[in-house]
């Protein structure tokens, strides 16, 4: 359905974490115990994965309300506007006395891939008491991560009466409760490994691994729609209800910095499907946005609009996996 075609604007709440990010250029990311001096000044923006997926929502036209905790310090004042002035609701954004605001360091190579070190500062305090069930009443969906505690996410997804949307990064196991109060997961494919209860990680490249990475994301519990973003190579649906896996190729564009580009993914997945569109449409439009939004740096450089993704996603090919 194009945007033209939608009578009313999606509401979305986004619980999960707020950052202030100080990205680095470098020559190479570093290995084990190697230093790796930046070839230039670094820059501070802000991030988390729930502030970018929260900020991707409302590029994408959403009325997004954020659910999170701030430092007592400018930092979060900082964070809080930037969000405010993306149109995010921060009314639920609370601050935590004597806290630090969360913070990350992100090396970006010249290839555009990444290395990310989190330092969680009050993300860690957002307790399940800090949900607010009538703000998730109001939502067409909910969107949740793991950068804050796990109780939380759990409480969270327990009270939505909305779908609700995980997208389980960083990697950690999950139990079975959890993932009956989630409706569609969308790991990348070493997040599904470690939640299949696979050593290694899931198989790699398309088209040889598709079907492998589809029968891993059968092996979970309770019939869950499963989308798998593949990075470069797009994203991978697999419908609980039984049906055949989708995959759907990503477009070529010139990366700059992938760093945000499955942030980008799951809040555009996450509006559309608050809308009510099919899951593999809406995963096809979302890997336009996330292509996009590599073509500039930083985790919120590109967040497109809905006409953008459109008209991208409309030259995108879905193919039907075997098996």
């Amino acid at each position: 359905m194009s945007g033209a075609g939608r009578s009313r604007r999606s509401r979305l709440a986004v619980i999960g974490s707020l950052n202030a990010d100080l990205t680095l250029l470098v020559g190479r990311l570093p290995g084990p115990g190697e230093t790796v001096l930046s070839s230039a000044p670094g820059t501070v923006g802000f991030g988390g994965k729930g502030g970018n997926q929260a900020a991707a929502a409302a590029a994408f036209g959403a009325a997004v309300v954020m659910i999170a905790r701030v430092g007592d310090d400018d930092t979060g004042e900082r964070i809080r506007g930037d969000l405010r002035d993306r149109g995010v609701d921060v009314s639920r954004v609370r601050t935590t006395p004597g806290a630090r605001s969360g913070g990350a360091t992100i090396a970006v190579d010249p290839a555009g891939e990444n290395l990310i070190l989190v330092d969680p500062g009050a993300n860690g305090a957002l307790v399940p008491g800090d949900i607010d069930p009538d703000v998730l009443d109001g939502a067409g969906a909910v969107l949740l991560q793991l950068e804050i505690p796990l109780a939380t996410v759990a409480a969270a997804a327990a009270k939505a009466s909305a779908p609700v949307v995980l997208n389980p990064a960083p990697a950690a196991p999950l139990g079975p409760d959890l993932l009956a109060d989630v409706d569609v997961l969308v790991p990348n494919r070493a997040e599904l490994a470690l939640l299949a209860g696979e050593a290694a990680a899931a198989p790699a490249a398309p088209p040889s691994g598709l079907a492998a990475t589809a029968a891993l994301a059968r092996k979970l519990r309770g019939g869950l729609d499963v989308v798998v973003t593949l990075g470069t190579d797009g994203a991978l649906v697999v419908p609980g209800s039984g049906g055949p896996a989708t995959h759907i190729a990503a477009p070529a564009v010139t990366a700059v910095d992938a760093t945000g580009a499955g942030d980008c993914f799951c809040g555009t997945l996450a509006v559309l499907l608050a809308e009510g569109v099919g899951l593999a449409d809406a995963a096809r439009i979302s890997v336009a946005a996330a292509a996009l939004s590599v073509t500039v740096a930083g985790a919120r450089g590109l967040l497109p609009g809905r006409g953008q993704a459109e008209a991208l996603a409309a030259g995108l090919v879905a193919t039907i996996v075997p098996g």
